[in-house]
C-alpha cells in the first residue's frame, strides 16, 4: 500500500522550516562578516591615527591642506582671544567633570581658528580664579590637527545664549565670537598652560574598536542555530 503525503504537510513542515533556517543563517552569517571587514576598517583606522600623531612635529605653515592631516602635532606662532572663552563640557581622561577651554586663535591678521587649550575642573571655570594659567600676544604653541565631527545623535545642541558647548562647530563659534574662523578644521593643545592648566593632550587617538566580539557573537548564534536546526530534524527522522 503507497502512502502519499499531502503537499501541504511537506511544504509545511519541511520546506518552510528548511527555508526559515537557511535565511536566518545567511542573516547571522553576514552580519559576522561585516563585523570583520568593520574590524579591518577600524584597525586601519586607528593605525592611521597612530602614525600621525607619533610623526615628528612639522610646522603648520608647511601642510596645505591641514584638515586632510587630521592627528598630526604641528607647531605655530598665534594669540589666544581670553575674552572670547568658550566653555565645552567634557570629562577628563581620568574621569573628572569639567570643561574644555575654547579660544580663537589668531594666525595671523584676519585669520582665526578654534583652539582647544585644554582641560580644567568644574570649580575653575572662572577665569578670575585662574589668571595665572592666562597667556596674551604671540607666542609659540604646539597641537594637533583635528576636523569637526558630526554632531551625535543623542547630543544636545550647543546653548551658545549660555556659552555652554557639547561639541566644536566652528560655524555656531564663528557666529559667537563675530569672528570668521577657519571652518575646515580645529587645533588641540599637546601641552598643558602655565602652571599646569588648562590640561593639554586631551587628544583621544584610539577609538572603542569591539568588532571582533561582535563577529564572534554572530558566528556562536550560527552555530547555535545549526545545532537546534540539526537536532530538531533528527528528532522528526527518529
Amino acid at each position: 500500500m503507497k502512502i502519499r503525503l499531502n503537499k501541504n504537510y511537506v511544504f509545511e513542515t519541511k520546506i518552510i522550516p528548511l527555508f526559515s533556517f537557511l535565511v536566518a543563517l545567511s542573516i547571522l552569517l553576514s552580519l559576522c562578516v561585516w563585523q570583520i571587514k568593520r574590524l579591518a576598517w577600524k584597525e586601519e583606522l586607528i593605525k592611521i591615527r597612530i602614525e600621525r600623531f607619533e610623526k615628528k612635529i612639522v610646522s603648520l605653515d608647511s601642510i596645505e591642506h591641514p584638515e586632510q592631516q587630521e592627528f598630526t602635532k604641528v607647531s605655530l606662532n598665534g594669540s589666544f582671544f581670553n575674552e572670547l572663552e568658550m566653555y565645552m563640557a567634557a570629562l577628563s581622561k581620568n574621569g573628572n567633570n569639567g570643561y574644555h577651554i575654547i579660544v580663537p586663535l589668531e594666525l595671523s591678521e584676519n585669520s582665526y581658528v578654534v583652539f582647544d587649550r585644554g582641560w580644567i575642573p568644574l570649580r575653575k571655570k572662572l577665569k578670575e580664579k585662574r589668571l595665572e594659567n592666562l597667556v596674551e600676544g604671540f607666542h609659540d604653541i604646539e597641537a594637533v590637527i583635528r576636523t569637526p565631527g558630526r554632531k551625535g545623535k543623542y547630543q544636545p545642541d550647543n546653548e551658545l545664549e549660555n556659552n555652554f558647548w557639547f561639541f566644536i562647530d566652528p560655524v555656531q563659534m564663528s557666529e559667537f565670537t563675530g569672528l570668521n574662523l577657519e571652518k575646515s578644521f580645529y587645533l588641540e593643545a599637546v601641552n598643558n598652560g602655565p602652571g599646569g592648566s588648562p590640561l593639554g593632550g586631551q587628544t583621544r587617538i584610539y577609538i572603542r574598536n569591539n568588532h571582533l566580539q561582535y563577529a564572534i557573537t554572530w558566528f556562536l548564534i550560527a552555530l547555535g542555530l545549526i545545532g537546534v536546526f540539526m537536532a530538531a530534524s533528527l528528532k522528526k527522522i527518529k
